[in-house]
């Protein structure tokens, strides 16, 4: 597969030599991070059955140039599905095309095929069918995600017509009206010569949609789409539909033979050739005003990143910022933060690489199941080194890193063990050293996250509903209570280990988690545990390391640092600016040229040091001498 870029759209194509190509056309915002890893399957799948694909992301999306609050998104939707279908038959050189999309994607699939005519194929995954519905659907997906534990010191948003949002996307007045006057049945009345639809979510809807399409002489195939829950969660636990994607390609390969043996089958393409042509479209582009972007692959072609920088070189041996995945989801990040905080750095002269670390994202290997232990696997923390250098490479002093939660684990590990590594903000790190967990198949054999942080539940006990609830017999006390004092058990025996070995240096059990920061601070990485004041993490900052991290006093350049408003995944508004802002903060306090020349005065040679010290203890001395003589005398 080759990234290209067209008209400000980051897409992939993924070569091969039949004469039937394919759109992918992603569903919106949460959705589409939820089946990133699922719609690349499908791509690769495809492609090895002779078809090319090509997959992108819509203006204001994903790698993509633009905002999601720019006027006209809903018509450049539209019609960037318009220019992936030509630059697939100029690349490719198909001769038919099948668009495919996934929910929202489906729907602005069925229109630009209406509008395009001539498309051989559509394949809608659970479309669509009324845009009032789904601005309905994610008003609830945000009450919904608002009640969870997790975002329960968020900000929530105002309920306004101005822009809806789920799982921190949104869409804006704009494109609600637009989308708000979509009826699928009445504005796609025949978008193609073949339609498959995959659907669970509303039988009855859908039925008439077929029946309207079979009227129009369309060939409707109807199949169900059961596996549909499983692959819409979020991108750890999202599991690859094979039995929808299965009848998808035995669909799709009969239309191909279908064309064959009507006399319609075109030569054979050339892949080479088609490649050459993909490559035109992979050079540095420009995403906005001043800011440059630049797809690239490390280690041999094995990692994938995009290289953001600013237009002027000057500060080109500044240290680079290094944004890591946030657990399973690919560079783009929750709430699309990796490309928006990316060009924000750029537009202030800071460059930065989002990396998809190994397994995620588009780096190798493509996977069709991933685990937490893969998440917090050492090969993880050898990509981000190898980014690291990579950083160093283009010039860069260093890489200041960015990781949240899994991510925040492998910047640690990675900073203790880098040179390359500079700096790091590590956001509601979870676990300072992880023992795998998971079983053959990748589940979870013991209960991940069964109880929330201490300060939420003390919080919760401020609040007599809570208590009203545990009286009636509707809430149980018990479990929580007995949670809660093993927890502080197992901090008061962890502080008394502590205080007895820095009174007797007597070690009574070794501690992994000291002894990693022992050697992030030996590094000299200037490193910030950042956490939302209600995140779990703080469990087990607190346990191994006091009340708000008191004890990581005792090293010179690691400290902990607290957010209000501030969600688990980062997916609010808030947190979403907190984050960007303690780094910018951080990384001009710590980096910059001031700061540096500051810093490298205060490790000069430790002899050099001492020797000065030394003059200075003799001149006072000599001060102290002759006053003393002159005090005699007088």
């Amino acid at each position: 597969m080759r990234p290209v870029v067209f008209g400000g759209q980051f897409g992939w194509l993924h070569p091969a030599s039949g004469a039937d190509g394919v759109v992918l056309c992603y569903p919106f915002g949460y959705d589409a991070l939820c089946t990133y890893r699922g719609m690349r399957r499908l791509a690769e799948r495809l492609a090895a059955r002779g078809m090319p694909v090509l997959r992108f992301d819509y203006p204001g999306t994903g790698d993509s140039a633009g905002e999601a609050n720019e006027p006209g998104r809903w018509r450049a939707w539209i019609d960037s599905i318009r220019q992936a279908v030509a630059l697939l038959r100029e690349t490719a050189g198909v001769e038919r095309v099948t668009l495919c999309g996934m929910r929202l994607g489906g729907t602005l699939a069925a229109l630009a095929a209406q509008e395009l005519g001539g498309v051989d194929g559509l394949v809608l995954l659970a479309p669509v069918l009324s845009g009032k519905n789904y601005q309905r659907e994610l008003r609830a997906h945000y009450r919904q995600w608002l009640s969870i534990p997790a975002a329960m010191d968020c900000l929530a948003e105002p309920d306004t017509d101005a822009f809806v949002e789920a799982y921190g996307f949104r869409l804006y007045r704009d494109t609600l009206e637009s989308l708000r006057a979509v009826d699928l049945k009445r504005d796609a009345q025949r978008p193609a010569g073949r339609v498959l639809i995959l659907d669970s979510l509303d039988p009855m809807r859908i039925d008439a949609l077929a029946a309207h399409y079979r009227e129009q002489g369309i060939d409707v195939d109807r199949q169900s789409f059961d596996e549909y829950s499983k692959f819409m969660m979020e991108s750890l636990d999202s599991e690859i539909p094979q039995a929808a994607f299965q009848s998808m390609e035995n669909w799709l390969a009969d239309g191909v033979a279908r064309a064959s043996a009507s006399g319609r089958a075109s030569k054979i393409g050339d892949t080479n050739a088609n490649d050459q042509h993909a490559a035109d479209h992979e050079t540095a582009h420009v995403v906005e005003p001043g800011v440059i972007e630049t797809p690239v692959w490390l280690d041999g072609g094995r990692l994938f990143g995009i290289y953001c920088r600013p237009e002027a070189r000057g500060a080109a041996a500044a240290p680079a910022a290094l944004l890591l995945n946030t657990g399973a989801v690919s560079r783009i990040g929750n709430a699309r933060l990796g490309v928006r905080f990316a060009r924000r750095l750029a537009q202030q002269g800071i460059a930065s690489l989002r990396v998809d670390l190994g397994g995620l994202g588009d780096s190798m290997p493509s996977l069709d199941a991933l685990s937490l232990d893969a998440l917090y696997a050492q090969s993880g923390v050898d990509d981000a080194a190898c980014a690291a250098r990579f950083l160093t490479a283009q010039g860069h002093r260093g890489a200041v890193l960015l990781g949240i939660c899994a991510g925040a684990y492998v910047g640690l590990h990675a900073a203790a063990r880098e040179p390359a590594v500079l700096g790091a903000v590590l956001v509601n790190l979870q676990k300072f050293v992880w023992q795998n967990i998971c079983d053959e198949h990748g589940k979870p054999t013991v209960a991940v996250a069964a109880f929330g942080s201490t300060r939420s539940y003390l919080r919760s006990m401020c609040q007599p509903g809570k208590w009203l609830r545990v009286l009636k017999g509707q809430s149980g006390g018990w479990p929580v209570a007995r949670e809660l004092a093993g927890r502080f058990a197992a901090r008061f025996a962890l502080a008394f280990a502590d205080r007895l070995e820095r009174v007797c240096g007597i070690e009574i059990a070794a501690q992994e988690e000291r002894r990693l920061i022992a050697a992030v601070d030996a590094q000299g990485v200037e490193t910030r545990l950042l956490y939302g004041v209600l995140d779990e993490g703080v469990e087990e900052l607190e346990r191994h390391f006091g009340v708000r991290g008191a004890r990581l006093q005792r090293f010179r350049h690691v400290r902990a640092a607290f957010c209000v408003h501030t969600d688990h995944a980062i997916l609010s508004s808030s947190a979403q600016e907190n984050v960007m802002s303690y780094f910018e903060q951080f990384y001009r306090g710590s980096f910059s040229e001031r700061h540096v020349a500051d810093t490298v005065a205060s490790r000069e040679p430790s002899t050099q040091r001492a020797g000065w010290r030394r003059a200075r203890a003799t001149q006072w001395l000599v001060k102290r001498a002759r006053a003393f003589r002159l005090f005699g005398e007088a």
